[in-house]
This record gives structure tokens, C-alpha cells and sequence, in this order.
């Protein structure tokens, strides 16, 4: 998928106004692997988080860059981890898939 590349959203901020002119809010994300590789079984994409030297391959990025929403669904194979919840799963998992069924717009985004 050339040009589409998975992100989590940690904040959405603005800069002040001695900084200078923004259009738009300003957003600190965290990035996934590109997508590239799909599960044999699902025809899903399979992502992980990108890293830069053991760390989060981080960015600041205009608002106006995001396309659209995805949905992730971690990647468990046979057993669930107890540990995981919903607010934290997506730091607590390694892979995912990119659920390109959950609506449309994604549908023809990703295939």
C-alpha cells in the first residue's frame, strides 16, 4: 500500500501564536510498521510498532495529513493475555492486524 501507512494518535495539540501561523492542530503520533505484508489466512495487514534505535519511531504531523481512522485488532493466536484491556492493548501487543472489513471507506482504502 503505497502512501498509507498506519498510526497511533498519543496527542493533538496547537502551537502558541509567537510560534507562528498553523492552519492546522498539530498532531505527536506514534507509527506502525508499512503496510506491506498480509496474513495468509485473513487477507488481513499484519503491522507492528516501528521502532528507530529500541525506541517508537515517533512524529509531529499536521492534522490535515491523517486520512482516516483505522481499526486495529491485536493479534492473539490461540490464548488472550489477561493483561491486555482495551486502552491497553495497542501497547501491550506486538502484532496486528489492519481490520480493512470494519467499514467501506476502509475496504477500498486498503484493497
Amino acid at each position: 500500500m503505497p502512501g498509507v501507512q498506519v498510526a497511533q494518535i498519543q496527542v493533538i495539540f496547537k502551537l502558541p501564536n509567537y510560534l507562528g501561523e498553523h492552519p492546522h492542530p498539530l498532531v505527536y503520533i506514534e507509527w506502525f510498521t508499512v503496510l506491506h505484508c498480509k496474513d495468509p489466512v485473513s487477507s488481513l495487514y499484519v503491522v507492528n510498532h516501528s521502532m528507530c534505535h529500541h525506541h517508537p519511531n515517533v512524529s509531529i504531523i499536521s492534522a490535515d495529513c491523517i486520512v482516516q481512522l483505522c481499526h486495529l485488532q491485536a493479534q492473539c493466536r490461540k490464548h488472550i493475555s489477561a493483561d491486555w484491556s482495551w486502552y491497553s492493548v495497542l501497547e501491550q501487543a506486538t502484532h496486528f492486524y489492519g481490520n480493512s472489513y470494519i467499514d467501506l471507506d476502509m475496504f477500498t482504502t486498503l484493497e
